[in-house]
């Protein structure tokens, strides 16, 4: 299953999450098999945040990419999945190995 989380439908995924609770709510109660992020969600929390609590509680898939398209942003999030030993050749597609 693909999950987006999002402001914006830009990636073609089984359910689009707008803010980090409906996310949360659904990295838990799913298998996931591809995560697509961007940085900027509705409510206080932003991508780095649920990435985070994620990682912690170990909901991540194998598979993220990250569709945030300002820069700095990006990073941040690129930060936090190399964090829970996520690599990547190109900044957007990342893998757990």
């Amino acid at each position: 299953m693909r999950i987006a989380l999002s402001k914006r439908e830009c990636y073609h995924a089984d359910i689009y999450c707008s803010d980090s609770n409906s996310a949360k709510k659904t990295l838990r109660e799913n298998q996931i098999s591809i995560l697509a992020v961007d940085f900027y969600l509705y409510g206080r929390e932003n991508g780095t945040h649920v990435l985070a609590w994620a990682r912690k509680k170990k909901l991540l898939p194998p598979y993220v990419v990250v569709t945030e398209s300002d820069r700095n942003k990006r990073v941040l999030l690129a930060e936090e999945l190399t964090k829970g030993g996520y690599n990547s050749a190109d900044g957007t597609t990342f893998i757990k190995h």
